[in-house]
């Protein structure tokens, strides 16, 4: 009877955790998780683009921009878009809320880029959030 109390308690408590941290995820606004891939192949079947996924509960507006290693301009990112049903693999959202991601397929006005280490910046709500991502051809 005792064991079977406590693992009543520790599926309560795990319950408990969860539906907390579900609701401090919805509670915490905008999430920026990163690319889907830090290397992307543009001549390839497969990894065409890189996919800046990103939590938005408040649904605020999104921007971002990719830099060479010298800090020029090298293009912006695509417009924001709801990843439901797209087959992104974005994280999933917390309830009520939607993941939206920015993109970018490695060209500039048509042409592609040259193979190397890119810089992106992506901003919202106030904040900016940097990384890089790798072109190879």
């Amino acid at each position: 009877m005792k064991t079977m109390a406590r693992r009543h308690c520790e599926v309560l408590a795990a319950t408990a955790t969860l539906f907390f941290g579900i609701a401090a995820l919805a509670d915490e606004g905008f999430h920026f998780y990163g690319p889907l891939r830090r290397v992307i192949t543009p001549n390839a079947q497969s990894n065409r683009r890189a996919i800046f996924c990103f939590n938005n509960p408040a649904d605020s507006y999104a921007s971002g921009a990719i830099y060479s290693l010298a800090g020029s301009h090298v293009a912006d990112l695509g417009p924001k878009q709801n990843s439901a049903g797209t087959g992104t693999n974005c994280p999933a959202s917390a309830p009520g809320s939607a993941s939206q991601f920015l993109t970018w397929d490695g060209m500039v006005d048509g042409k592609g880029v040259s193979s190397g280490i890119y810089v992106y910046q992506v901003w919202a709500e106030g904040r900016s959030y940097t990384g890089t991502v790798l072109v190879a051809r």
